[in-house]
């Protein structure tokens, strides 16, 4: 009868040592999934924050090219003058 517990002892000691060994497994395949979550948490933010800079460039360009624009069409107004004052120079002559 000893003999007999003896075996159900190692038989439980064998299914337990078997959970421990997949527990472990679960344990570093949670402690890699973890290590990628915060790698892609990382990733999202530079992202986020290259999007910001992507932005505030692009509303210095618009700032520039509005300004550029105004100036282009001041200029253009100040030739049609320009233009208008030498025809009537040229038709008093």
């Amino acid at each position: 009868m000893d003999k007999e517990i003896k075996q159900m002892f190692e038989l439980v000691l064998t299914k337990l040592d078997s959970i421990g060994k997949k527990q472990d497994r679960m344990e570093e395949k949670q402690d890699s999934m973890d290590k990628r979550q915060d790698e892609m948490y990382i990733m999202q933010r530079g992202l986020e924050e290259n999007a910001k800079v992507t932005r505030a460039q692009q509303e210095k360009m618009m700032y520039i090219l509005s300004d550029i624009q105004g100036k282009v069409t001041k200029l253009t107004g100040e030739v049609e003058e320009h233009e208008n004052f030498i025809s009537q120079i040229r038709s008093i002559k």
